[in-house]
């Protein structure tokens, strides 16, 4: 696939509980995902009662896979890659199945250890979260096993498959609508007693849960906050989540479907799995846990894409995927990679230099690295008003190692690169603290600089210096070749960082 070019792929994870399919376009150094399809198949109440799969299960999965292969074919895919995990691995009737499946609707379905389900996972943790530096345990629970990975430093160090997946605790133990206390309590002990092994301590310091059941605890958790927002990763604190346990346990299947934001398929599946993730939590002394959503599916399409013979930015930058997740996410934005990391690092020296007198410090120039990286993606939608499309696809993008508010801050921040600064008919901005509100300005006002020192795209200079004085701040260049029209364009740029300075800025 050469430079420029696109093409469509298309992953489906049949797990014990969900068929799942995603279809992503993959171009240059990264993907988007354009669809994320999801049937609740449920194969485990068939697997963990009768041990094979019915002929009417069977029927229900061809039915499904065959709907889904007409999707992706509209999308364009070529081929459709397939795994099945646990409910598959323990079915007397394997192959039968697969040969069913495979003459019926043509997909060749990959029936994955638990181990790699756990590689999958771990690629995919590794895209979301700032790994280095941490050591991390990814609890991906299933319907049928549970995938444990530990990873230290970004590595995957060690990793184990357990049949502890909720469906599976559910009926061997959960027996009654509401379970007794009895129980919850042997299925404790039955869950501890399979963790013991895996030598979970004090010192794991980040705990990621994913699976379709966690991630549908989180979204309880963000309706009852009321901040629900669209995002891959959310947090859940342990005390929200022993709050959960408890009410949960108390009630009947009926009672528990009337919660908002819970899925009405998993009424019976959550409390197994909210119970197994709080165990976690409990011997890591970790005070809560992230979800992620798509672990196994995300991981499977970035696996679809290395055996294409692409490594995506994270991949070759694991010393920060904050970092990588930007160039990733301008990649998909078309963005002029050159001119970003020169304008990233004009803005770094002139940052430098100001930060004191300006009353920066800690995150602030992460957030200003992140803008001037991202600040032209909006012309990918396009060149008239791009400062405003900037802020739209910032805002609405899954950016690694920032919070909801720096990212509304870096959204913002290249929303006012060009054109005029802020005025009492922008809403997005007024929203901000007045705090939030000044540092954005401050560092828009840095950005504006940084781009009119690149206004030629050619990268014309080389250093800045600056040298601030009382009654002036003071520019020097460093440049080869023409700089004219970096001069013109800081003479139109700089009323600004004037004002925020309260003293002229001269270049020289």
């Amino acid at each position: 696939m050469s430079s420029g070019e696109s093409v469509n792929v298309a992953v489906v994870d049949i797990g014990s509980n969900s068929l799942r399919l995603q279809i992503s376009e993959v171009k240059d150094k990264s993907y988007k995902i354009l669809d994320d399809y999801k049937e609740m198949l449920r194969l485990g109440d068939s697997i963990y009662t009768v041990g094979y799969f019915t002929p009417e299960v069977i029927n229900r999965i061809v039915e499904t896979l065959t709907g889904v292969k007409k999707l992706a074919e509209s999308r364009g895919c070529k081929n459709i890659r397939a795994i099945a995990t646990a409910a598959f691995r323990e079915a007397d009737n394997m192959g039968e199945a697969l040969i069913r499946i495979e003459d019926a609707c043509g997909i060749k379905v990959e029936v994955i250890s638990g181990e790699e389900e756990a590689r999958l996972t771990y690629l995919a943790a590794t895209a979301n979260f700032e790994l280095a530096g941490r050591k991390a345990v990814v609890v991906d629970i299933g319907g049928g096993s549970t995938e444990y990975t530990i990873i230290t430093d970004g590595k995957l160090e060690r990793s184990e498959s357990l049949p502890l997946g909720c469906n599976r605790l559910m009926r061997e133990f959960l027996k009654k609508d509401p379970p007794t206390s009895g129980q919850i309590l042997e299925m404790k002990e039955h869950i501890k007693s399979a963790q013991a092994p895996l030598g979970l301590g004090r010192d794991i310091n980040m705990v990621i849960c994913t699976g379709g059941s966690m991630n549908n605890v989180a979204v309880v958790k963000h309706f009852k906050d009321k901040a629900v927002r669209d995002s891959n990763v959310k947090y859940v604190e342990r005390s929200f989540l022993k709050k959960f346990i408890k009410d949960f346990s108390q009630k009947s299947y009926n009672q528990r479907i009337k919660t908002e934001g819970l899925e009405e398929n998993r009424g019976d599946l959550i409390l197994p799995a909210a119970i197994q993730s709080d165990l976690v939590l409990n011997e890591t002394g970790v005070s809560g846990f992230y979800t992620l959503s798509g672990g196994l599916r995300s991981g499977l399409t970035i696996d679809t894409i290395n055996k294409m013979g692409i490594e995506l930015p994270f991949q070759n930058n694991t010393e920060s995927i904050r970092y990588a997740r930007l160039l990733e996410i301008g990649n998909k934005f078309d963005f002029d990679e050159a001119s970003a990391l020169h304008v990233q690092s004009l803005a770094k020296m002139l940052y430098d230099g100001l930060k004191e007198s300006m009353d920066l410090q800690g995150r602030d120039w992460l957030l200003l690295e992140g803008a001037a990286i991202l600040r032209d993606v909006g012309k990918h939608i396009a060149y008239s008003k791009h400062h405003k499309h900037t802020y739209y696809l910032i805002k609405h993008s899954e950016l690694v190692g920032y919070s909801a508010k720096e990212i509304e801050m870096i959204a913002n921040i290249a929303r006012y690169h060009r054109k005029s600064p802020p005025k009492s008919s922008h809403e997005d901005f007024n929203l901000m603290t007045t705090a939030d509100q000044t540092k954005v300005l401050k560092l828009a006002a840095i950005l504006r600089i940084a781009i009119a020192m690149d206004r030629s795209h050619k990268g014309q200079i080389k250093s800045l210096e600056v040298k601030v004085k009382p009654d002036v701040v003071i520019i020097s260049a460093k440049s080869k070749g023409d700089i004219s029209m970096e001069i013109r364009d800081f003479e139109l740029k700089k009323e600004l960082i004037n004002k925020i300075l309260k003293r002229p800025v001269i270049l020289t």
